[in-house]
């Protein structure tokens, strides 16, 4: 119990200790969200489900904002929802057993700036589900074709993906 107070009492005073809790929270953060924990529990599907929320209304800001300033658009909403977050592919060393024809699959490790890490081939960026778009220029033809086009060409999505209406 003594040792908690001395730490608590050191956490209040000492910012070096303050930073090596925050980098080791985001560790574990960093863990959650590529994958690497072995089990998944509620408070990681909570952490996700704020993930997905904060990747979806980021996507929102810049859709809006870049709908705003089209010709023809006037206010907007946008709602964005996302199939998946970023995913990784991390290089892997394949080796062979021999005669039992058992092959094992390791990461590569590389370290930079003193950190060890797997060595990432790929990101792919978050797969967009859908969007929906409401902007008062939605009335005319013209406007939801330019809305449309814009949309799937900013967030590589197909046409059928996206729908535009006509904001009230």
């Amino acid at each position: 119990m003594e040792r908690w107070r001395e730490f608590k009492e050191k956490l209040k005073n000492d910012k070096k200790i303050k930073l090596l809790l925050l980098a080791f929270i985001a560790g574990l953060a960093l863990l959650v969200f590529t994958g690497g924990g072995e089990k998944k529990n509620a408070s990681s599907a909570v952490d996700l489900y704020e993930v997905r929320s904060a990747v979806e209304a980021a996507l929102e800001k810049r859709v809006t904002a870049l709908l705003s300033s089209v010709d023809g658009v006037g206010r907007v909403k946008v709602l964005v929802t996302v199939e998946r977050l970023e995913a990784f592919s991390y290089a892997q060393d394949v080796s062979s057993g021999g005669a039992s024809d058992r092959t094992e699959n390791d990461y590569v490790i590389v370290e930079v700036n003193g950190e060890k890490t797997g060595l990432t081939l790929s990101v792919a960026s978050p797969e967009v589900r859908g969007v929906a778009v409401s902007c008062e220029g939605g009335g005319s033809a013209r406007v939801r074709q330019e809305v449309s086009n814009l949309v799937c060409a900013a967030l590589g999505v197909n046409a059928s993906r996206v729908y535009v209406s006509k904001l009230n």
